[in-house]
This record gives structure tokens, sequence and C-alpha cells, in this order.
């Protein structure tokens, strides 16, 4: 991986105190003192030999399982407990072959959206795997009762809870009681691990490799940024700069990715950073944008429009995929890689932002694969936390969210 924030126009003094406080920070969430900082060294204690290898290989046997039973998983969730799962297997492509289609319910409440699910479930041969902490999550709730019962019609009621799947609570909520009861193959959020912090638990480990991909390259990908000190210099100075931005007044952060595989990963850094700054009147809001598609509707005002953004870019070296554009097209683009065009693309909106005055970072993996996605998920998520911290917030709780499903369940309650 390669980091570039220069572009960010910072104070070198400023940033190397603001380094100096979030090294004190970082030494603080490893030490696992603090609540819900359990996915802090949890990749490392993946890897074979370490205290949590059982539990990946219990992944993988379930994964085993349902690519045996099923052409079709559906995976029931919302926010951190749907959207880590999709972005890693989006970006590596979707489902290898051989291995089922992943399709995803639970993360709205819209009737025809569940209507195209239930009609894919009549036609081919399904599992459900139902992630909620708490089994009581309004929208997974909703779409597990309907799928569930569609499934036990289709299967009867021995077979479908052959096909159920559940990422819970360890010991409370009523999807650990129903997993207990009927004996349904299940795992456990883990109590220390907030949703949007989980991509590498269960929570977004089983669906990974249900859809064939290596969970353990993504693991190791976390572990080796997590323990790397140089990467970890890195990290601290990207966290740095947007904390010393939003201090200059910048209120919104734009993610920036011109490989399409990125967008449910852009979705879920959208989450990570909003859930988890955005308190107490403080914070960047997060939006994602996919170029070079977005050039051509927000491209103007990026370039001349309110000065009240940030840029994070995330580029993509090489892919496995790449076109010889024809002779047609005409010059200067006969003849040359379409990728390499993408990239030029790419520099071409760095060379003009910074010449703008817009503060750009870029972040940079080798390809996309298992390993740099975990490397990317962990260093966004450590980045996150760190930031949080400095500006005075706790990045591990989201009261904000809470009163949203009060004033909704009291409405529910009046029809």
């Amino acid at each position: 991986m390669k980091f570039d924030t220069d572009g960010t126009g910072i104070n070198l003094n400023n940033k190397a105190e603001l380094v100096s406080t979030l090294k004190a920070y970082h030494e603080k969430l490893i030490s696992g003192s603090m609540e819900f900082t359990g996915w802090v060294n949890l990749p490392g204690k993946t890897l074979p030999g370490n205290a949590e290898q059982n539990l990946i290989e219990d992944i993988l046997a379930a994964a085993a399982e349902i690519r045996e039973k099923c052409t079709l998983c559906i995976v029931i969730g919302i926010g951190g407990s749907y959207l880590g799962a999709r972005a890693v297997i989006d970006a590596l492509d979707g489902s290898r072959g051989g291995y089922p289609e992943i399709m995803f319910a639970g993360y709205n409440m819209s009737a025809s959206h569940l209507d195209k699910v239930v009609r894919r479930m009549q036609r081919e041969a399904v599992c459900l795997c139902v992630i909620s902490k708490s089994g009581s999550t309004v929208e997974p709730l909703l779409s597990y009762s309907v799928l569930k019962e569609k499934l036990i019609e289709k299967y009867g009621k021995d077979e479908a809870g052959q096909r159920i799947y559940v990422i819970t609570d360890k010991d409370n909520g009523e999807l650990r009681r129903e997993a207990d009861e009927n004996g349904y193959r299940a795992f456990d959020v883990p109590a220390d691990i907030g949703g949007r912090y989980s991509v590498l638990s269960p929570v977004g480990l089983l669906p990974a490799a249900a859809s064939g991909h290596d969970i353990r390259a993504l693991l190791k990908g976390a572990a080796d940024i997590a323990s790397d000190e140089g990467w970890g210099g890195s990290l601290l100075d990207y966290a740095a700069c947007r904390v010393a931005l939003q201090k200059q007044g910048k209120s919104i952060e734009v993610f920036e990715y011109f490989e399409s595989n990125l967008h449910y990963f852009g979705e879920w850094l959208k989450q990570l950073f909003c859930e988890s700054e955005g308190k107490e009147g403080k914070g960047a809001f997060t939006t994602c944008l996919s170029f070079s598609r977005d050039i051509h509707s927000v491209g103007q005002f990026l370039q001349q429009g309110s000065r009240i953004f940030y840029e994070t870019l995330i580029r993509v070296k090489e892919t496995d995929y790449d076109f010889v554009i024809p002779e047609s097209a005409g010059f200067p683009y006969a003849g040359k890689s379409l990728e390499a065009i993408n990239d030029c693309s790419a520099g071409g909106v760095i060379e003009a932002h910074k010449k703008a005055g817009i503060p750009i970072m870029t972040v940079e993996v080798p390809c996309i694969d298992a390993y740099n996605m975990g490397q990317l998920i962990y260093f966004f998520e450590m980045s996150c936390a760190l930031s949080a911290m400095a500006i005075g917030v706790n990045p591990f709780d989201q009261p904000g969210v809470e009163d949203y499903k009060r004033e909704m369940r009291r409405l529910v309650e009046e029809l």
C-alpha cells in the first residue's frame, strides 16, 4: 500500500503534534482497556497457531455446508451486519465459480425488493444467513420472518432448519433463543465488537467464505497492517490530516474510487465514519463518488464549488481485466489500455484539484484481492477510531440512531 497526504496543505508542525496525540490513543486502543475494541487485535488472533484459529475452521466448515446445499444464499442484515460482507464480496467480483450467489435482504423495508428475493427463492436451492446482534432490529427482523416462512413452505420445517445459519449475540436475544431451540448452526457476534467494526468477525467472514473467497488472506492483510509500524505511521498521518482538516472547518469528506467494484466498500466507509464521528455537532459528513461517472455530475462542484470538503481517493494499481482500445476511437486513445486511460483520469483529478487548492489524499493498493481488502478494512477502521477520539467523541456508540428507532416504533404501534 502507498499513501500520499502531501496534497492536504496541512502544516507539518501541526500534523506532528496531532500524530503524537494519536499515538497515545492508538496505545489505548490496542491495550484492550476500552469497550468495543475487540476488533483491534482480532485479525492476529485468527491466524494459524493463535487463539481464534478454531473459529476460522468452523466458519470454513459452515461455508462448505452452504456450498453443498444451495445455489443462492440470502444474507439478512442491515448496517454493520450487512455492509462489510457486501463490500468484501462485491470488491472481489462476487461469488467465485461453483459457489452460491450471495443475495442480500433485510437492509430496507421495501416490499418490492423482498418480492424479488422471494421469487428467486422459489426457483433456486436456498440457504438463509441471518445476522443481528440483538435479533430485534426491525428491518432484518421483518425480512427474516417472511423469508423463514417461505423457506419452511418450500422445504418443510425440519429441512428448513438445516438451511438457516444465525450470527447473533452469544447469550441473549430472540435469535439466540430460536437458534438454540431449533438447532440452527450459529456463530457469535463478539460482545466487544460493534456492528460497523465487525466485518473481520463471523459477521463478514461467513458470507465471504460462503461466496468462495479466501478469508485467511483477508485476515492476514489486516493482521499485517495492524502489526507493522511502517503502515502504522501512514495510518496515524492520515488520521492526523483528517482531524486537522475538520478543525479548519472542512465538514464533508468525499471518498472517491475509479474501480467500480469498490461501490459497496464506499457504502461501508460512509457508515463507518458517519456513525463513529457524527456526534455532539462534530465530525465530517462522509459521502462516496464513483469516478469517472461522477466527474460528469458533481465534478463541476468539486472543482469550483463551495470549499467545505476534502477528498480521499482510493487508487488500484492493477486489475484483473483490461481492453485495448480499437483504432475507431481515434487519437489519443486508440491502441492504449483502458485501465491505463482510467489511471490517467485519476491522475487528472488529483492534479486539477491540487491546483485548485482542494485538500486531497490518496490511498493506493497494488490490486483488489482478499489480502489487500483486509489491509484497507483495518486501515480505515483504525484511522476512523483514532480521529473520532481526537475530536472528542466515542467512536463506538450511536445514540442518534436510537432516537429514530424509538420514534418509528411509536408510529408503528399507532397503526
